[in-house]
């Protein structure tokens, strides 16, 4: 069956328009700095701190772990009273060697997380959040600022860390996916602002957050759907996964859907009923 986020299909539709998003950043930024890159970065979509992010054009390390770039980093993308708790790397040894083999064990696997992960990420940003009463399931975040470059910390579960760990990446990565196709198209037509229920926050928000929150439970529930497991925490996570992911799809009543997201809807729909 046809797909607009999982399967071949899904995968090759967001591959076509990510890799025209990163051509035609790469040639902006290019252009706006009067530099000649060869290769897009996540920095390129932060577009008013071209010439400051461009230093960071050029790595190539998938986790950012150490360097002074992370200050620059730290001061363009951690910008609430709260996200200043937090700092980019430099991470104990333990939750390096765990992001580590989180990143490593999901590549390996058979799921269309992974083939999205290694078609749309070209960072993982470590968050330290020793300074702040940070939950212990773990946080995360994307921002259209960085598109290709994921923000995380470790959990702090104990032995059901890696597994959590996991799940964060594939929550981000519906959030990455949904900006690929939001730089093709609007998604939502009218009712922007409408308030639906999110069921990741567990309260009314924006149509279009509570739309990214909708997509990162599917890409969550994907992920578990086509992992092998059966410890407990895996079985109880997929059963709420898929319960909170289902009920999320009953909220859009107050919003009008461009074509294009409409077909996503529908798409999300159609795989929560085969659940």
């Amino acid at each position: 069956m046809e797909s607009w986020f999982f399967g071949e299909s899904g995968f090759n539709k967001i591959k076509e328009l990510n890799d025209s998003l990163r051509k035609k950043t790469l040639e902006y930024s290019s252009s706006r700095i009067q530099s000649n890159f060869s290769h897009y970065s996540p920095w390129m979509s932060h577009i008013e701190k071209l010439k400051e992010l461009s230093p960071l054009f050029t790595r190539k390390d998938l986790i950012l772990f150490h360097g002074e770039d992370l200050k620059l980093l730290e001061a363009e993308y951690l910008q609430s009273d709260l996200e200043k708790l937090l700092t980019f790397g430099r991470l104990p040894e333990n939750e390096e060697y765990l992001l580590n083999h989180a990143i490593q064990e999901l590549q390996e696997t058979q799921t269309d997380i992974a083939k999205i992960f290694d078609e749309l990420i070209l960072h993982v940003v470590p968050m330290n959040t020793e300074k702040g009463n940070f939950q212990k399931i773990g946080n995360g975040f994307s921002t259209h600022r960085a598109k290709g470059a994921l923000f995380i910390s470790v959990p702090q579960l104990g032995t059901d860390s890696l597994l959590q760990l996991k799940i964060n990446l594939a929550h981000e990565l519906g959030h990455q996916s949904l900006f690929v196709y939001q730089s093709a198209d609007p998604i939502i037509k009218e009712g922007l602002d409408a308030p639906v229920y999110s069921y990741v926050r567990q309260t009314e928000r924006p149509a279009i957050q509570a739309f990214h929150a909708t997509v990162a439970l599917g890409f969550m529930v994907r992920f578990l759907e086509q992992t092998t497991d059966c410890s407990d925490y895996y079985l109880s996570s997929l059963q709420r996964l898929k319960e909170d992911f289902v009920k999320s799809l009953q909220f859009y009543d107050r919003v009008v859907f461009t074509d294009i997201g409409q077909m996503l809807f529908k798409d999300l729909k159609s795989y929560a009923a085969r659940l």
